[in-house]
């Protein structure tokens, strides 16, 4: 099913930008329009647009003013972010490219003046809708509505479409136009020619209605030169032209097209429609010319590929990313140790599954409530140390040294964030994203250690955790923590059961209103004032010391937040411990 109703909302960015542009003929482009015609988001926020011309030229010409505005210098796009609204433009002028030696980058970039060849370059036909609008100064188009076949439902739509490459929508003044040559002569030069949408509509035989007649004094053209209405239809990605020279020349596409899948899919269920929902799949062509040329992403910028990746792991479904990843063999590429996960059992009493297949299951649980893209990768890599775990346990070693790999090196959560760090370094991960990915790793058992202790400890425990690091990430942990659980889909065991995990949140929630979060910044003492009491230099030692008070202090901050007490403490400790 397709939507045409909230048209009318890109008709007031069509008249600030072509105000601000100093121009009528310009075109709004790509997800924006896709998005609106498959009814799954109403205001857009950020909006592609484009027009003939030199960038410079354009921009010169563009009025900055209650506008923050830059220019791009390879490509030519110019940035409009208008003052306080929540929307951002990016207009990028009709362009050729050709010569992508690298897989990557187009080492020719030509201006040029014709829609239908700026649509050549784009990857999929669902991205390559151009909307355009104008008023029209009197009522001639309304003529030329009458004496017409009706279609009404959506079957007739498309038969109707395919057989004339353009109609009517009466119910919004809409020209759907898909034939080249009328493309062309609607906006001969990119200039819209107004007679020939008369004449257009004068020879039209079939107006699709929906509810009654129009009377605006307006007139929309919905572009459309490669069949991204059928495809919107049918729910395909499909590339535009040839698909093998589309992934030839950016190979990034195989990437983006398993996104678009996951990305629409999961817009698509958010909407929560009445009917029966068709989700989008790859178009077989595309699907098939993908997986041969799946090679060439080793070609691609390992920062391209990240950004990628953030973006269906920071909002959408992972969980489908990550599956078309594996099938199309990339997996291994971008996820070597997520990959070593695959066919290696666990104790069947803990998890029926694989490590991989209980890893997938506990992402989908996680996506489901919790949108932090750092989270979402910590749970993607949150068991990968068990591989070298399992394989030491098949040496036949005996009880003390299984008690040995447990405590270190070989227990997965002490040997996670090494592996961690490796792969998403040459994902172009920053250090301060790997950071909180390994901590979240390597802390995804302590809400399980919290509830095995006795109820008086819990709360202790709950503290020592906060003071470790902000609310959020406490409160990211325990999601963590229930989607592993809900993950194992273990029939010999209550999983769905959460009950004691939300205790351990009502906790979190009840400190983080009643008390502030107690860091070692808040002890009454500090290294110094421990150097000065043991007579000891600043090694390892006084940081050891910082610890013990601070794990002491968080049981009873009220009582035991005391210079003397804590010092007293600390001497015990000296002596006990042997430091």
């Amino acid at each position: 099913m397709l939507n045409f109703d909230w048209f009318e909302k890109l008709d007031i960015h069509q008249r600030y930008l072509q105000n601000k542009s100093k121009t009528e003929n310009l075109f709004l482009v790509g997800g924006t329009i896709r998005d609106l015609i498959l009814g799954i988001e109403k205001n857009p926020k950020d909006i592609d647009f484009t027009m003939a011309g030199f960038p410079m030229d354009i921009y010169d010409k563009i009025d900055k003013r209650k506008v923050s505005h830059f220019i791009t210098e390879k490509f030519g796009t110019i940035t409009l972010i208008p003052k306080n609204q929540e929307v951002k433009y990016e207009l990028t002028p009709f362009r050729l490219e050709n010569q992508y030696s690298d897989n990557r980058h187009p080492e020719k970039i030509q201006r040029q003046d014709d829609l239908i060849l700026d649509s050549n370059r784009r990857d999929f036909t669902v991205n390559s809708l151009y909307y355009f609008s104008t008023n029209i100064k009197n009522k001639i188009l309304l003529s030329s509505k009458l004496g017409k076949k009706n279609i009404s439902n959506i079957i007739n739509f498309q038969d109707s479409l395919e057989k004339h490459w353009f109609l009517f929508y009466q119910d919004q003044n809409l020209l759907i136009v898909q034939n080249h040559n009328y493309i062309q002569n609607l906006f001969p030069k990119w200039k819209f020619s107004l007679d020939f949408a008369v004449y257009l509509l004068d020879t039209l035989k079939e107006i699709f209605v929906k509810k009654q007649k129009s009377e605006e004094n307006i007139i929309r053209i919905l572009i459309d030169p490669h069949g991204a209405i059928q495809d919107l239809i049918n729910r395909k990605i499909k590339c535009v032209g040839e698909a093998d020279n589309r992934f030839r020349e950016d190979a990034l596409r195989t990437i983006r097209a398993l996104r678009f899948v996951s990305v629409l899919n999961q817009k698509l269920r958010n909407k929560k429609w009445s009917w029966k929902m068709l989700l989008f799949d790859i178009e077989t062509n595309t699907w098939n010319s993908l997986k041969k040329h799946v090679h060439l992403v080793h070609n691609v910028a390992k920062e391209r590929i990240k950004d990628e990746i953030k973006k269906v792991f920071s909002v959408w479904d992972p969980f489908v990313f990550i599956s078309l990843l594996d099938e199309i063999k990339l997996l291994e590429h971008l996820f070597p140790w997520l990959y070593k996960t695959k066919h290696v059992e666990q104790p069947v009493r803990y998890h029926p599954f694989d490590i991989y297949v209980h890893t997938m299951l506990s992402l989908y649980e996680l996506q489901k409530i919790n949108s932090d893209y750092l989270v979402r990768l910590a749970m993607l890599y949150h068991d990968v140390g068990k591989v070298g775990q399992y394989e030491a346990y098949q040496t036949g070693l005996d009880r003390d040294e299984i008690r040995k790999i447990l405590s270190w090196p070989l227990n997965h959560r002490s040997s996670w964030p090494e592996i961690a760090k490796e792969d998403f370094s040459k994902l172009w991960f920053s250090k301060n994203e790997i950071n909180d990915i390994m901590r979240y790793i390597a802390n995804h058992h302590v809400p399980w250690e919290i509830l095995d202790a006795k109820n008086y400890n819990r709360v202790k425990k709950i503290r020592k955790l906060y003071s470790e690091a902000w609310f959020q990430k406490v409160d990211n942990l325990l999601d963590i923590t229930i989607a592993d659980r809900i993950g194992q889909y273990n029939p010999m065991q209550n999983n769905s059961d959460i009950t004691d995990i939300e205790y351990l949140r009502k906790i979190l929630k009840k400190l983080q209103k009643n008390e502030w979060q107690f860091t070692a910044r808040d002890l009454k003492i500090d290294w110094e004032i421990i150097m000065d009491f043991f007579q000891i230099q600043p090694w390892q030692k006084v940081w050891e010391l910082l610890r013990y008070a601070l794990d002491w202090v968080i049981g009873d901050v009220k009582n035991r937040n005391n210079k003397d007490e804590i010092l007293k403490y600390l001497k015990w400790v000296y002596k006990v411990k042997g430091l």
